[in-house]
C-alpha cells in the first residue's frame, strides 16, 4: 500500500483525483453568472411548464424533417 508523508501544519485531504477534478468543474459551473443565469432560467421555464421532454422534442423534429 502506497505511502503518503507530507510534513504540514495544516489539515489534508487526499480524494481520488477524478473527484477533484468534478469538484473544480463544479466551481467553475457555478463561478460563471451569465452560466448559472441560463441554468435558473431553464430551471423556471421547466417549473411553469414551459418545456419539453425529450421524446416530444423528438417527435416535432422529425416531423419537421
Amino acid at each position: 500500500m502506497p505511502t503518503i508523508t507530507i510534513k504540514s501544519d495544516k489539515p489534508v485531504v487526499v480524494i481520488p483525483s477524478d473527484e477533484y477534478d468534478a469538484l473544480r468543474e463544479t466551481i467553475e459551473v457555478l463561478s460563471n453568472r451569465r452560466l448559472m443565469s441560463d441554468i435558473r432560467a431553464a430551471i423556471k421555464e421547466h417549473e411553469d411548464g414551459k418545456s419539453i421532454d425529450f421524446e416530444e422534442f423528438w417527435r416535432r423534429e422529425m416531423s419537421e424533417a
